[in-house]
């Protein structure tokens, strides 16, 4: 089942939407986390959304364990509220 949702008179499709943006980052998924990739996942994301192609709002941050067993990523937040 698809999660359907208004935002600002747009439907947003939830599933479709994150399954389309978990196939244009595989292919980040050898690369080192750093800030240069997060801004190289925050553009592409961005000229996505430009393009039509998602709509719906996102944040990129670097995740960091505070204990240092487990190793940095960059997680895409979707919103939760759409």
């Amino acid at each position: 089942m698809e999660n359907e949702h208004p935002f600002y008179g747009t439907d947003i499709y939830r599933d479709r939407e994150q399954d389309y943006i978990n196939k244009l980052l595989r292919k980040y998924k050898s690369e080192p986390v750093s800030e240069d990739l997060k801004k190289k996942i925050w553009d592409e994301l961005q000229r996505e959304k430009h393009l039509g192609r998602i709509k719906i709002p996102f944040k990129v941050v670097i995740r960091k364990d505070p204990s240092g067993v487990f190793p940095e990523y960059i997680d895409v937040r979707l919103d939760t509220k759409v």
